[in-house]
């Protein structure tokens, strides 16, 4: 009998330990509405809040250049678990105005329902969501014909992803391109036909972006809508920069708060033009009054901006592109987002990492997982460093090309790189103002602040499987909550000055 009761007492304590083991996604909190204020993202709560993320293109709907490799990646429950497990707190999402809108006037269902799941997937595992509408050279649709020869100095243009057919009206421009996917008469002319809104194309975008905002104005996981990503200048720049981008962001933004009548404001999203780091100085165009906007440039100085293309080193340092975003921000009267960025060569990663913490931003990391046969991947144009190694796809994730029976990419790991700088310890939301700074390497983060009031949230995440050593001042009792990939260390200071340093481990 004893044994009996020993071996039920094991089995017990076997069943359970997953249960144990499992850690409760709500130690981050619930996810709570946000806004800005004070130049600021905030939460419902009065805390700032940091949104660090990763892009996410898998339910993109991209050109397939090679018919015998998907252009992406299936997204499933897991790739949230594993963002969760490596402190992301939140997602730029892809969707696409081709998968939304296939057929004008009619938006897929299913497509939305897919959607759906991916934000609910996210708010499973304490992820906010930015939808993105995502175009990269215009749409799908743009690709030169597969017999086209090109005079020189011009090459074939490949597809890429964004408009529907319905909606490209390019007058038979030449669709070849000079270097770049941007620079082609056919991309320059369906932008040029959205930004006039011939057919009233942008009329139909802007009612895509109120049937979303409709669907998830009740839903906090998503805080908001990146409008459209890197839109292109078209045929008339000054026109476009001054007077056509600024009356589209005016429009969208507007028609968005009518659709979420009933529900919350979400934060709306907007980038400069494409050429932003290249043609600095673009005077920032007031277009609304509304508080709930902020500046999303892609600050990819150092990688592949256009001095490490031409002649293989920084020209333009990085810093300047965190200043350009800060200024620009304020003339909107707001703060900014980096929307987009990747490692360049050298310390490059820990420059980025340290910026972010000075300017207290956050940013999405391009890309959590890029398939075999994404455009990126099979343009021509495209530096064969940057494919990686043995035909190795080198984003958050690292997939290995070539495998037959998985030719969309067999996934390898975590790159080392992001595991460092995206996992660091930061604070997901905090009182404020307050400074910190981080050592990637040692995983340690000294902050400190005011309280101006007491009581608002201060919520730090730190990596690595062992509790972390803290020490801290005029916070009272430090909570810390294992979650999945480190722990959360809580706390709600009083009115005054306060302090927190913590180390991490090692996975």
């Amino acid at each position: 009998m004893n044994q009996f009761f020993s071996a039920l007492y094991l089995t017990a304590i076997f069943i359970s330990l997953p249960a144990l083991a499992a850690a409760d996604p709500a130690a981050y909190g619930p996810l709570l509405p946000l806004h800005v204020a004070e130049r600021r993202i905030v939460d419902s709560a009065g805390s700032a809040v940091i949104l660090r993320g990763v892009n996410v293109n898998q339910l993109g709907d991209y050109f397939q250049a090679n018919p015998k490799i998907p252009a992406t990646i299936p997204l499933t429950r897991r790739d949230f678990e594993q963002m969760a497990e490596l402190g992301i707190d939140s997602v730029r999402l892809i969707v696409t105005w081709s998968a939304l809108e296939p057929e004008r006037g009619r938006f897929d269902a299913a497509y939305l329902a897919r959607v759906k799941e991916a934000v609910g997937w996210a708010r499973d595992n304490g992820i906010y969501v930015v939808l993105d509408m995502h175009q990269d050279a215009w749409g799908k649709s743009i690709a030169s014909d597969p017999d086209q020869e090109c005079p020189w100095p011009l090459t074939p243009n490949i597809g890429w992803d964004g408009a529907p057919e319905w909606a490209t009206i390019t007058d038979g421009r030449q669709r070849c391109m000079l270097i770049h996917r941007e620079i082609s008469f056919a991309v320059w002319r369906a932008f040029q036909s959205f930004w006039t809104n011939r057919d009233g194309i942008q009329d139909r975008f802007i009612a895509t972006w109120a049937w979303l905002a409709a669907e998830f104005k009740s839903d906090p996981t998503v805080v908001g809508y990146d409008l459209l990503n890197e839109p292109n200048w078209g045929t008339d720049y000054a026109r476009t920069l001054y007077k056509l981008m600024p009356d589209f962001y005016r429009r969208a933004t507007a028609e968005i708060r009518k659709a979420e009548a009933g529900g919350s404001h979400k934060i709306v999203f907007f980038e400069p033009i494409i050429v932003w780091s290249v043609l600095p100085g673009q005077q920032p165009v007031r277009f609304t009054s509304d508080p709930d906007i902020v500046y999303a440039p892609h600050i990819y100085l150092g990688s592949i901006s256009i001095d490490m293309f031409t002649i293989g080193r920084e020209v333009m340092p990085l810093r300047s592109g965190f200043k350009l975003a800060a200024r620009e921000a304020a003339g909107y009267r707001t703060t900014f987002w980096d929307g987009e960025w990747m490692y360049g060569p050298g310390d490059h990663p820990q420059r980025m990492a340290a910026l972010e913490d000075e300017y207290q931003v956050g940013s999405a990391r391009w890309l959590w997982k890029m398939s075999c046969g994404d455009p990126h991947r099979m343009a021509e144009y495209w530096p064969a460093r940057d494919r990686g190694p043995e035909g190795e796809s080198h984003n958050v994730i690292v997939t290995r090309c070539g495998d037959p029976q998985n030719p969309a990419g067999v996934e390898v790991g975590v790159n080392e790189t992001d595991r460092m700088i995206l996992a660091r310890p930061y604070p997901r939301a905090f009182p404020a103002p307050a400074k910190w700074t981080t050592d990637p390497k040692a995983r340690m983060i000294e902050i400190s602040g005011v309280a101006a009031k007491p009581g608002v949230p201060l919520r730090v995440w730190v990596p690595g499987p062992a509790e972390p050593e803290v020490t801290a001042s005029g916070l009272g009792e430090v909570g810390r909550a294992r979650v999945p990939g480190g722990w959360v260390l809580s706390a709600a200071p009083p009115a005054g000055a306060w302090r927190l340093e913590a180390r991490g481990s090692m996975p």
